[in-house]
């Protein structure tokens, strides 16, 4: 049996509806949440799959949640950095004891624990530790930048002709949330893949001053890159785009390792795992505004 964890968020939505696409409607498989009564979960269940209760922070609910399942798409969770280790390791330990075979884990680039980002040090490289020991089998994704997050502040953008953001002079290589989630669905669902690392990225990296030249031409408003001090981001994120207060704080070591370059970084691996090519940030931005019409 198949599971995915955190069925609540974006991206685990996301990857759902892609495993129910690839299976078919008489495969089973199985999600869980910590709030199996949202709106999201009980149209889960609507569809006919299975919604178990599971909360990483009571490892006394995991047990029940991992029974029977061979196979998981842990979905790293969403919280302060100083907790998330914890949560995930929490779920590794009862994976084990279950007899889980593989685990699939969302990361993130470059997690090392020199890294910049906060929670490539404190979170997922910890997390990756942990599973590559762990004796089950494991798949290693590790996210680029999300290129969701130009759109967390578009309308601002769109309404100002300005795109702000630190470190927009060093190029990063995004990748969008629900290519991620395709092809994490196509690694739980398939076989293979077992034991190893992949970097995920576009097959392009672009700037900041890149970005507002796409955001002028998909959107047809003149648009232009202003650098924003990294000092100031947190406020920014927190007073513009609603984000709270741990989130909108780890984001500053994010945007430190952007000016840092460490998201320059393009590889093939996407298109190894998905069997087609990651769109760009063009078409990326053209999908989102006819997504809007």
């Amino acid at each position: 049996m198949l599971l995915v964890t955190g069925a609540n968020g974006h991206f685990a939505q996301a990857a759902i509806e892609n495993v129910r696409q690839l299976l078919g409607p008489r495969e089973r498989f199985v999600v869980t949440t910590r709030n199996p009564s949202s709106e999201a979960a009980q149209n889960l269940t609507a569809k006919g799959i299975e919604v178990r209760y599971a909360d990483f922070n009571a490892p006394e609910t995991l047990g029940a949640a991992m029974a029977g399942i061979e196979k998981i798409l842990m979905v790293s969770t969403v919280g302060p950095n100083t907790q998330r280790f914890q949560m995930h390791s929490n779920a590794l330990t009862a994976a084990q004891a279950a007899g889980v075979r593989h685990v699939i884990y969302t990361s993130f680039i470059n997690a090392s624990p020199d890294a910049i980002t906060e929670h490539s040090r404190l979170v997922h490289y910890p997390t990756e530790q942990k599973i590559i020991n762990s004796g089950m089998n494991y798949t290693i994704l590790r996210h680029s930048v999300y290129a969701d997050a130009v759109l967390d502040d578009l309308e601002q953008t769109l309404s100002t002709g300005i795109f702000t953001r630190p470190g927009g002079e060093r190029a990063a290589a995004h990748i969008a949330r629900d290519d991620l989630a395709f092809s994490a669905a196509k690694v739980l669902v398939g076989d293979g893949h077992k034991n190893r690392i992949y970097t995920e990225t576009m097959a392009e990296s672009v700037t900041g001053a890149q970005i507002a030249a796409l955001l002028s031409e998909v959107f047809e408003k003149n648009i232009v890159y202003r650098n924003m001090p990294v000092e100031d981001w947190a406020d920014y994120m927190m007073h513009t785009m609603g984000l709270p207060e741990f989130a909108a704080r780890s984001s500053v070591f994010t945007l430190k390792a952007l000016e840092a370059g460490e998201y320059d970084l393009v590889t093939s691996d996407y298109e190894t795992i998905a069997g087609r090519p990651p769109r760009n940030f063009r078409r990326f931005l053209e999908d989102y505004k006819s997504g809007l019409k």
